[in-house]
C-alpha cells in the first residue's frame, strides 16, 4: 500500500460538530521513506496513566507477530504487507505530546530499538518518552541502566522488557539477521495509526474513555473519522458531514436490531459497533473470520485513495439499502436467513445479486438452496438420526420446513426468529423414544422412572391394561425404595422397556429405522432437550404443552407436532406417536421442502 504520504496532513472534523478538529494519519515506528510519516518528538506520560506493566508475553508477542507476518510474506514471495499496530492517541504540547494512549506499545518499541542498536549501531527511534511520576525515566530510558532497575515499579518492569527481549532474539537462529529483519520492518512496513486529539481536549476524560474496560479505537471510528475528514477537505458543505454523521447513527442503529443481525450473521452474539459489518462487507475477502488488526480500516484507506470520499460512502449507503431491502422483502428474508443460518456468507449473496433481477436473485435463492441440501425425496427418507453425516442433513431438513411453514402462512406478518434460532441452540429430539440411550448415573434412571411413575398415573388406562399398569407401578416402587448407591441397571432397562411398550400403541411394528428417521425428529432447545431426553411422547407432550403455556420459544413445527397438528382427527391419539403419526408428520414435511429436493433418477428398467 503507498497510501501513508496521500493521508499526511488529514484533519477530521469530531463527531459532536464542534468545529473542533483533530488529526489522523499512519506513521512508520522508525524514519525510512522520506515522503512517509514517522513517529517523533518527545511524549509525556501524565500522572493519571499507571506506569509501564507490559510483561514477557506481551512483549514476545509483539515480536512474534512482526516476525509472522515478515515468514508468511517470504513464503509467498512477496514484501510483507502493511503490519499495523493499535492506535496511538496524543494531545499537542507546547514541548512535544502528551501520550494518551500507547505508551506500553511506544515503550516497547523504544526497548526494541535499544536492543537492535547493540548489533546495529545507529538504530534509533526518533522519539524520546519520559513519566511525570518517575523523575530521570527520560534519562533512565536513554541510558537503560540497568543497576536502577529496583529504583522503583516502572524501572523494573522497563528493565524486565528488555530482558524478554534480549531472550527472544537470542533465541533465533541467527540473532544478527533478525536484527536486521525487525530494524526494516519498523522503518518500512510497521505502521501506528496516529490519532492526534482535537485542542481543548480533556486528557482525563479521554483517557478514561479509551481505557474503560481496556476498549480501544475501533475500526469504524477510525474509519468515521476519515469519511468525516475526507468530507470537510472535499469541500463538502457542514451539512454534508451532519449528513453523514446522522446516516451513520441510523445504520448502527439498524444493524443493533437482534432480529436484522441474526438474519444477516446467523449469530445472536453483539459487537462493540454493528455497523464494522458493512465495511467489512464492502472490503476484499469479506467472508474472512479471523481478520488482522485494522485490517477493515486498512481496506477502506485503499478505496477512498483510489476513489473518493463520496463514492466510498454511496456504497456504504446502497448497501445498507441493499440489507434493508432484503430483510423487509418477506420471501427473500426467509431464504436468505435460512441460507446464512446454515453457513452461507451474506457477501456471497451480494455478489450474486449484483447483477440479477429481484425475480431472478429469488430464483437463484432457491436453486442455492436445492444445491446446499443435494437431496433426492429417496434421499431424504434415508436419512438417520445415529448417523453423524446425516444428522446434520437432519436438522437442516427441519430447518428448512420450519422456515417455509412460517412463510407460506396466510399472516403476512408471520416471520421465522434468525434470532432465537441463532440464541437458543438446537438439537435432533425423538419425538417418542424407543431405545433411550444408557443413563450413566443412578439418579438419572431414579429421576427419569418418578418422573414417568408420575405420568403413568395420571393418565387413564384401558381396563385390560390395567394390571400391566399396577404391576409396573410395582416395580418401579420396588426400584425406587433400593438404597440410592444401589444399581441395579438390569432392572431399570427391563423396566424402562415394560414402559416404551406402555407407551406404544398396539399393532405398531416400527424398527429402528423408523424411530430415527424424520418422521420421529424434531428441532427443540438443547435446554429442554436436555430435560426430556428419553422420555416417551405422552410425557414429552405433557411438557412441551407447558413450556408453550409458558411462552417459551418453540419452532413452529416442533409445537405443532407435539400438538398433533399433522394427524387427522380421526387418527388422534394424545398420548402416542404411532406409525401414523410419523407417516403423516414425514408426508407434511417431504411436501413443504419439494421445492428444494432434487428429482429422483428413474433407473433402466422402471417404468410409470
Amino acid at each position: 500500500m503507498t497510501l501513508v504520504g496521500k493521508l499526511e496532513g488529514m484533519t477530521v472534523s469530531m463527531q459532536g460538530g464542534s468545529g473542533m478538529e483533530a488529526t489522523l494519519e499512519r506513521r512508520l515506528v522508525m524514519q525510512g521513506d522520506p515522503d512517509t510519516p514517522y513517529l517523533k518528538g518527545a511524549f509525556f506520560v501524565a500522572a493519571y496513566q499507571r506506569g509501564y506493566r507490559w510483561g514477557r508475553d506481551e512483549v514476545r508477542q509483539l515480536l512474534d507477530d512482526i516476525k509472522g507476518n515478515l515468514t508468511d510474506a517470504q513464503k509467498r514471495r512477496e514484501f510483507p504487507g502493511d503490519y499495523i499496530l493499535q492506535p496511538i492517541v496524543v494531545l499537542r504540547r507546547d514541548d512535544g505530546w502528551e501520550l494518551v494512549d500507547g505508551q506500553q506499545r511506544l515503550t516497547t518499541l523504544l526497548l526494541i530499538t535499544k536492543y537492535i542498536a547493540t548489533t546495529l549501531p545507529g538504530s534509533a527511534v526518533a522519539y524520546s518518552l519520559s513519566y511525570e511520576t518517575r523523575e530521570g525515566s527520560k534519562q533512565y530510558l536513554e541510558n537503560l541502566d540497568r543497576s536502577r532497575r529496583d529504583e522503583n515499579i516502572d524501572f523494573h518492569h522497563i528493565a524486565a522488557a528488555y530482558d524478554a527481549i534480549a531472550e527472544w532474539f537470542s533465541e533465533q537462529s541467527n540473532a544478527t539477521q533478525a536484527a536486521i529483519d525487525i530494524h526494516s520492518a519498523l522503518s518500512q512496513w510497521v505502521y501506528v495509526i496516529w490519532y492526534e486529539a482535537p485542542p481543548g481536549t480533556d486528557p482525563t476524560e479521554l483517557f478514561i474513555r479509551l481505557n474503560r474496560d481496556r476498549i480501544p479505537l475501533t475500526d469504524s471510528e477510525l474509519i468515521k473519522a476519515l469519511v468525516l475528514s475526507n468530507s470537510a477537505r472535499e469541500g463538502a458543505h457542514f451539512s454534508r458531514q451532519q449528513e453523514i454523521a446522522a446516516q451513520w447513527d441510523g445504520f448502527e442503529r439498524d444493524l443493533r436490531d437482534a432480529q436484522f443481525w441474526a438474519f444477516l450473521t446467523g449469530s445472536s452474539t453483539t459487537r462493540s459497533t454493528h455497523i464494522d459489518f458493512l465495511f467489512e462487507s464492502l472490503t476484499p475477502d469479506a467472508g474472512l473470520k479471523a481478520r488482522p488488526r485494522f485490517w477493515t480500516f486498512s481496506q477502506v484507506l485503499e478505496q477512498v485513495a483510489a476513489t473518493n470520499i463520496d463514492a466510498f460512502w454511496d456504497e456504504v449507503v446502497a448497501r445498507h439499502g441493499l440489507l434493508v431491502g432484503w430483510y423487509k422483502d418477506r420471501e427473500l428474508y426467509h431464504r436468505i436467513g435460512y441460507l446464512i443460518a446454515t453457513g452461507t456468507h451474506v457477501t456471497d449473496l451480494i455478489e450474486a445479486s449484483k447483477s440479477q433481477t429481484h425475480s431472478a436473485f429469488a430464483t437463484y435463492l432457491r436453486q442455492l438452496i436445492r444445491n446446499r441440501l443435494d437431496l433426492t425425496a429417496a434421499d431424504v427418507s434415508l436419512l438417520r438420526y445415529d448417523d453423524s453425516r446425516q444428522a446434520e442433513k437432519c436438522v437442516e431438513i427441519l430447518l428448512l420446513m420450519n422456515v417455509e411453514t412460517v412463510l407460506a402462512s396466510s399472516d403476512q406478518g408471520a416471520r421465522f426468529s434468525f434470532f432465537e434460532y441463532a440464541l437458543r441452540g438446537w438439537s435432533l429430539e425423538h419425538i417418542h423414544a424407543q431405545n433411550s440411550q444408557e443413563f450413566k448415573k443412578e439418579e438419572q434412571r431414579r429421576d427419569w422412572l418418578v418422573s414417568h411413575r408420575a405420568k403413568i398415573n395420571r393418565t387413564t388406562w384401558n381396563t385390560d391394561a390395567q394390571g400391566e399398569v399396577d404391576a409396573l407401578i410395582r416395580g418401579i416402587d420396588k426400584h425406587l425404595a433400593l438404597p440410592p448407591t444401589r444399581t441395579d441397571i438390569d432392572g431399570f432397562q427391563d423396566i424402562q422397556g415394560r414402559v416404551f411398550t406402555l407407551f406404544s400403541t398396539d399393532g405398531d411394528t416400527s424398527d429402528e429405522d423408523d424411530l430415527h428417521g424424520l418422521g420421529n425428529l424434531a428441532l427443540l432447545q438443547r435446554e429442554f432437550n436436555s430435560k426430556l431426553n428419553n422420555a416417551v411422547f405422552a410425557l414429552k407432550r405433557e411438557r412441551i404443552l407447558e413450556l408453550d403455556a409458558q411462552g417459551a420459544y418453540l419452532l413452529p413445527c416442533t409445537r405443532n407436532v407435539f400438538l398433533k397438528y399433522y394427524t387427522g382427527s380421526e387418527d388422534q391419539q394424545l398420548s402416542f406417536w404411532s406409525s401414523q403419526d410419523r407417516a403423516a408428520y414425514y408426508d407434511t414435511l417431504i411436501a413443504v421442502v419439494s421445492d428444494f429436493l432434487k428429482p429422483d433418477v428413474i433407473t433402466s428398467g422402471e417404468s410409470d
